[in-house]
């Protein structure tokens, strides 16, 4: 049996389409219509490797899994390094499991071809005992280097200020440019809330919170400059993380903590669910991330060292810029608070909760908390900061222009988003068409509205391009009341609609493999879920029976008074950890 693994950065139309194949298996996602019609073109199965997924079982596991791994590599300031490193190898952890479920599958395959080295492969040829071909790549790939191809496509698609972050990202994680830029820090003895961010969701997020306690100070930090917004809270005052960071790390420190992950690494040697990715050198990436980490960490002491901090509400308690600081919160004793810039955060299931409290927007989230990710009731409390122009208001009109595609970053996923494109655009503009319309790409700020634009132009033809236009300004009261009604898959903005009255429609089947968000929408009412795709075309006849109910917006979101977040968020008897 001969097979071939497709990864997802290339494409299904090189040269390896004139060999035989027993089984082409995609490391990436598309639609079953996609890999219907490949193969067909190809005489063999073609599917993808996350239709070995299993939807919430999968997330489920991790939190007993990597619990094996705490109390390991612990530093001086008592963050425990693998609690935060983890987060970040999980879905290559993930992946192993994966590809253990395809070897089962393949258990007769004698040849194993890949377009190019990736941990799934690696896993399969591990795990079947068999060598691996790796494809040749054609002259042109073969003669410019892959950074630069991707080098290319990003000063392409990227406007300025997102170049340059990538740039900072990349060539200056430590913060030495950055910090001479920045200057010397303020010390000042007036106590604040720190609200730590590394990206422009979570500062608003953040800062909707601020707005509701307009007496209390708060000290906005960001950890990366893209995440900056204007004008902020008069409350608020804002610093960079750069500003803070120290000039070098205790080496002496880093060395230790090396040491501490490797014989960490030969602990979980002896667990069936971390051998092969030991074999793989999965958690060998963790010492690479140390450095890194203890540069974030030190700029953060700095912050509380130089500031009164008298609490910590981080809206993204997974990106270690922003976990970092709750930890630190915790350890010292002051009050650490984690909220979600987004609707629903699946990866509560693994993590180690290292918060005094859990501020959900509402009972869809509390409900998933409690009953997907296995959080403590008595952990979390109902709060969101919406804003008064939203609450409990609907902006629905029969008459609003927009079949609005509120889109994601599918890339993320590993979605081929040309195949997510050309499915479901075609249908909008025909149900659009219909019902007196047009079509409407509200992007997510992840994505490029320039790439979209060229994506939209080769895909549609000339009447259906007429129909649709992108925009990705951000999300205001005026493209809600725009909006006929709103299609995604399973972005937060469908709960945003719901709770306005907009109907929502889910594309089930191009949902997450692991997360369980699209269900639990629609169980607590916030659309409904197409399984097939020509169900777009049926939008104008179903829209009457996906209208939200009238209760629907208090299930989704409830305020939190100025007490009860005063409460939580500056009073350290009231919120210490249990």
């Amino acid at each position: 049996m001969r097979v071939l693994l497709l990864h997802p950065d290339d494409d299904f139309h090189g040269w390896w389409t004139s060999q035989h194949w027993d089984s082409v298996i995609d490391l990436g996602q598309a639609p079953k219509s996609f890999y219907d019609e490949r193969s067909a073109a190809l005489g063999c199965p073609v599917y993808s490797v996350f239709d070995f997924a299993v939807e919430v079982g999968d997330l489920q596991v991790w939190r007993h899994l990597l619990e094996l791994g705490m109390g390991r590599v612990v530093d001086r300031f008592g963050i425990d390094w693998w609690d935060v490193i983890g987060l970040l190898l999980q879905p290559q952890l993930q992946d192993v499991q994966l590809a253990l479920r395809l070897a089962e599958k393949l258990s007769g395959c004698r040849t194993l071809a890949v377009s190019r080295p990736s941990v799934m492969a690696e896993a399969l040829r591990l795990r079947l005992g068999i060598p691996l071909q790796i494809l040749r790549r054609g002259l042109r790939k073969r003669l410019v280097p892959s950074f630069l191809r991707r080098s290319a496509t990003a000063a392409r698609n990227l406007s300025f200020e997102q170049l340059r972050q990538v740039v900072y990202d990349k060539y200056d994680p430590h913060y030495v440019w950055r910090r001479k830029l920045a200057g010397a820090p303020t010390e000042l003895p007036e106590p604040v809330v720190l609200l730590p961010t590394a990206y422009l969701n979570v500062t608003k997020t953040a800062l909707s919170y601020a707005g509701i306690l307009p007496e209390q100070k708060f000290l906005l930090v960001l950890a990366r400059e893209s995440a900056a917004v204007s004008p902020v809270p008069a409350n608020v005052q804002t610093a960079t993380l750069a500003s803070f960071a120290a000039k070098r790390c205790d080496q002496k420190e880093l060395q230790k903590l090396e040491v501490c992950w490797k014989q960490m690494e030969q602990t979980l040697q002896e667990h069936p669910a971390f051998s092969l990715p030991l074999q793989i050198e999965i958690l060998k990436k963790g010492p690479r991330w140390l450095r890194w980490g203890l540069a974030v960490r030190d700029a953060w002491v700095r912050v509380f060292e130089k500031r009164a901090v008298v609490g910590c509400l981080s809206a993204d308690d997974s990106n270690p810029y922003t976990r970092i600081p709750l930890l630190l919160a915790e350890q010292r004793g002051v009050p650490a608070v984690a909220c979600h810039h987004g609707a629903l955060d699946g990866r509560m299931a693994h993590k180690n909760l290292r918060f005094s409290k859990y501020l959900a927007k509402g009972e869809m989230e509390r409900d998933y908390l409690e009953r997907i990710c296995g959080v403590d009731a008595s952990r979390i409390r109902i709060g969101a900061a919406s804003s008064p122009g939203r609450e409990n208001a609907s902006v629905w009109s029969e008459g609003a222009p927009w079949i609005t595609f509120f889109t994601e970053p599918y890339e993320s996923d590993l979605w081929r988003v040309e195949a997510i494109y050309r499915e479901v655009l075609p249908r909008l503009c025909a149900a659009a068409r219909g019902a007196g319309k047009t079509v409407v790409l509200k992007m997510h700020p992840f994505e490029s509205a320039r790439q979209r634009r060229r994506l939209v132009t080769r895909i549609l033809s000339e009447g259906d391009r007429k129909l649709v236009s992108v925009t990705d300004a951000p999300l205001s009261r005026e493209v809600l009341q725009k909006t006929w009604c709103a299609v995604t898959v399973e972005s937060t903005v469908a709960f945003e609609c719901a709770s306005v009255g907009i109907p929502v429609f889910l594309c089930g089947w191009l949902r997450h493999a692991y997360a369980g968000y699209a269900p639990q929408y629609v169980r607590f009412g916030v659309g409904r879920m197409l399984e097939f795709p020509d169900e777009l075309l049926r939008i104008p006849e179903m829209l009457g029976a996906v209208m939200p109910g009238s209760d629907t917006a208090r299930r989704l979101v409830q305020a939190i008074s100025p007490e009860a977040l005063s409460e939580v968020l500056c009073q350290p008897e009231a919120s210490s950890l249990r």
